[in-house]
This record gives structure tokens, sequence and C-alpha cells, in this order.
């Protein structure tokens, strides 16, 4: 049997890419899930700070969107949409220092006065 994901079945094709992926995969989770064990979530979250929150949730699961986003086992359109979805958080995560620098508390109050 060939390990060429080229020559194998869809289904064969993807358990080869998820069986090769786990370890990456699991081990972002992992750190994400302790990572987010340490959020304070007794404080209300500011705009800013939902933003960080999701984009570390992104970072964490990136990896899996990665490997779901080749196999061949998804259809064509959802593995596409799942490839869109990753380059508009990755755009985001790198306007983000600007956008958290630009938020101000109550900023849209004091322009309506």
């Amino acid at each position: 049997m060939s390990t060429n994901p080229k020559d194998l079945h869809p289904k064969e094709s993807s358990e080869t890419t998820i069986a090769k992926s786990k370890k990456n995969v699991d081990r972002s989770i992992r750190t994400l899930m302790q990572e987010m064990e340490h959020e304070n979530t007794l404080v209300q979250d500011s705009p800013s700070s939902r933003l960080q929150k999701v984009l570390k949730i992104f970072r964490g699961i990136k990896p899996l969107f990665a490997v779901l986003s080749t196999l061949p086992l998804i259809p064509s359109t959802w593995r596409a949409a799942i490839v869109m979805f990753v380059q508009a958080l990755d755009a985001l995560a790198i306007a983000a220092p600007e956008i958290t620098a630009d938020f101000k508390a109550g900023k849209d109050l004091a322009e309506q006065q």
C-alpha cells in the first residue's frame, strides 16, 4: 500500500494527513487550554480584550484549521472557506495592535455629544 497521499483514496489520504498532524495539533490545543485556564473570567471583557482572546484562541487552533483545509474528504468548497477564514483572521491578527491602540472606552459616546 502506498503512503503517497495522491495514490490514496480521500478517506485513506485524510487519515494519513490526520495521523501525521495529530501530535502538533494536540500540542497546540493543549497549550491553548492551559493558557485559557489562567484567564480571569470574573472581569468583564472590553472589546479590545475580547479581540485579543479570539486571536489567542485562533493561534491555538490554527494548526487544526491547516489540517482541515487539506483533507480531501472535506468538499473543496468547504476547504476553500476554511482557508478564507484563516486568511481573514491572520489579517485581523496583523491589524490587532493598531485596532486596540485606537480603541478608547466611551469614545463613541463622547463623539455623539
